[in-house]
């Protein structure tokens, strides 16, 4: 049975990982609210090998801690 968590949950849980989350719950902002997470790992490219398993159900990639020195983000 999945564990639904909120984002605050999953933030508690999860330190300095990336997380492939099945979201359930999303903001007016489409920020995750609550969900499953799937996989975590401290390695993106872990996340993103597994992402095509997951094709078939709304997700959300985040990362959970301070931004990496050597990666750049588009928002």
């Amino acid at each position: 049975m999945p564990q639904l968590l909120t984002f605050e949950e999953i933030k508690q849980q999860y330190h300095n990982e990336w997380l492939l989350i099945a979201y359930t719950t999303l903001d007016n902002h489409l920020n995750v609210v609550q969900g499953e997470v799937l996989l975590h790992s401290p390695n993106a490219d872990d996340i993103y090998d597994a992402l095509p398993q997951y094709n078939d159900r709304p997700v959300a990639i985040e990362y959970i801690g301070e931004a990496p020195k050597d990666i750049a983000f588009i928002l």
